[in-house]
């Protein structure tokens, strides 16, 4: 594809990519990426993490912290994170008349979780799944915002999530190792991640998050850049990076793998996902912000401009709907994790 346009937008070609080494306390990570393209600046703010991480040295982890949309700082006392690599590609349409139209952030994070029980170890899948939740609950679940009413006379305190998940969850096999894949779906932005998961010690993993961000004028919202924008070409390089990569355990970790592996139900392959519940608030979430940052054509400024309620609640139902993916595992047992209040 020589130049890319809005419905296929041109990003980085993998087969120009470099192939990035990580040891992690002689656990070889491996992969290729191409070389960054950052939208936004020429500062080389990007790979600068080391290709050499002691993942047992307390002090290269720091707590997990996040500032939810109505500027509330968060932090998860139980899990701590210790950045292992990241990068940034543009996405571009035709030159001029469309040009950026999104990127994508690659994160690998290693994840540290304390205050698991003795018994329990992350290479068991259901914990490993169970702690992948936390963490996205933490992060996106929790991530509330100021909602309205259509009332100018209802001045309730409303809080809305931010997104819907997980969706699609999944266990695929990626060159001899497991992994828990999903997704989220933004209800506001443009922004929304896809999160790949293993096991690296009992309490240990690795998580590699692509954070995709779609843009065109006139589609300031969740929805409407679904309609002008589509993520297949970003998801194509996610994937292209993620058959590359090769995750090898050091000996240590590699017995102890095998050895829960073995044990009854360790190896099964639970998923999850939203609930009913949850569905229909995003339903709502998401219709009531159709109208931002979007003009209907034939519309005067003042008019109403959100979408249709039916056609957002058949967009949510359709994103919901499994999406095997290849070498993915027939589906386990769904994992049913109660939502903690905030």
């Amino acid at each position: 594809m020589l130049i890319g346009t809005e419905k296929k937008p041109k990003g980085p070609k993998i087969k120009t990519g470099r192939i990035i080494e990580k040891n992690l306390s002689e656990t070889k990570l491996l992969f290729v990426a191409p070389k960054t393209k950052d939208p936004f600046s020429s500062l080389k703010n990007w790979e600068k993490e080391s290709d050499f991480l002691d993942i047992y040295d307390s002090n290269l982890f720091q707590i997990l912290e996040t500032c939810d949309k109505t500027g509330e700082k968060r932090t998860f006392a139980s899990h701590h994170v210790a950045r292992a690599y990241s990068n940034i590609w543009e996405f571009r349409g035709l030159p001029i008349l469309q040009g950026y139209c999104g990127h994508i952030i690659f994160l690998i994070d290693i994840v540290k979780v304390e205050g698991l029980p003795i018994n329990e170890s992350l290479f068991d899948n259901r914990v490993l799944a169970k702690e992948a939740y936390r963490t996205f609950e933490f992060v996106k679940l929790n991530d509330l915002h100021r909602g309205h009413s259509d009332d100018p006379l209802d001045f309730t305190p409303y809080r809305w999530p931010t997104y819907l998940g997980p969706i699609n969850s999944q266990w695929l096999a990626k060159n001899k190792r497991d992994w828990l894949y999903f997704e989220d779906q933004p209800l506001i932005s443009d922004s929304e991640t896809v999160t790949w998961h293993t096991a690296i010690d009992d309490n240990y993993y690795l998580s590699c998050s692509f954070v995709i961000s779609r843009s065109a004028r006139n589609a300031g919202n969740a929805y409407r850049i679904e309609q002008r924008v589509p993520r297949d070409n970003f998801l194509a390089l996610m994937h292209k990076i993620m058959d590359s990569l090769t995750l090898d355990l050091n000996p240590k970790a590699a017995a102890r793998r095998a050895q829960v592996q073995a044990q009854p139900g360790a190896s099964d392959k639970p998923i999850l996902t939203c609930t009913p519940e949850q569905v229909e608030e995003a339903k709502h979430v998401l219709y009531m912000w159709s109208g931002r940052g979007y003009e209907e054509p034939g519309k005067s400024r003042d008019d109403d401009h959100r979408a249709n309620p039916e056609d957002v609640a058949a967009f949510i139902e359709e994103r919901i709907k499994p999406r095997p993916l290849p070498n993915s595992y027939p589906p386990g047992e769904l994992l049913k994790l109660e939502q903690q209040p905030t």
